[in-house]
């Protein structure tokens, strides 16, 4: 089996590296593909959730190496990372310039025009269960215009959560 075969996402992801003179090891690509596949199905994983899933895809990749590689690829801007509130920083794959053919047809990915990771999302998680959860990025447009114009300072909701209540956890304060 050709361990570096992934989704058009991890071999976009690997060309970024290569084109950028980094190299391509079986624990990064091992990485790129537990990363892609959490993100196919809207998981929020963290590096030692990352490293559990390396280890049964790669047994010899060790678990620091797991965490070097992580820090490698966020470096590289081929990953990036979220940091929750109270909790672990969770990582997802970035767009690179073959994504955008993605962005411009999610469905023949795979994803729906309303898919968090086919136009990117930013985070949200509930204070009191801890549930984290995608929203769309423009929610916060009005807010990220008003903080330019008022204060000169450019939002990016990209890289921290918001914190908040769910439905589930304002609804059983309400009971």
């Amino acid at each position: 089996m050709d361990r570096s075969a992934g989704s058009p996402r991890v071999t976009a992801a690997l060309e970024a590296l290569r084109a950028s003179g980094e190299r391509v090891t079986p624990a990064r690509q091992a990485v790129l593909r537990v990363i892609d596949a959490a993100d196919g199905s809207d998981e929020h994983l963290s590096a030692e959730q990352i490293s559990e899933r390396v280890t049964r895809l790669e047994p010899s990749v060790h678990r620091a190496t797991v965490y070097r590689t992580l820090t490698a690829l966020t470096d590289a801007g081929v990953l990036s990372h979220v940091h929750l509130g109270g909790s672990a920083t969770v990582y997802h794959l970035v767009a690179h310039p073959r994504e955008r053919a993605r962005e411009a047809s999610p469905a023949a990915y795979g994803l729906g025009d309303g898919h968090p990771h086919a136009h990117g999302h930013l985070h949200v998680q509930c204070s009191i269960c801890g549930r984290v959860q995608d929203a769309p990025p423009d929610v916060l447009d009005e807010a990220g215009r008003q903080l330019r114009e008022a204060l000169g300072f450019d939002l990016d909701t990209t890289h921290a959560a918001l914190l908040g209540r769910c439905s589930d956890c304002a609804g059983a304060a309400g009971r």
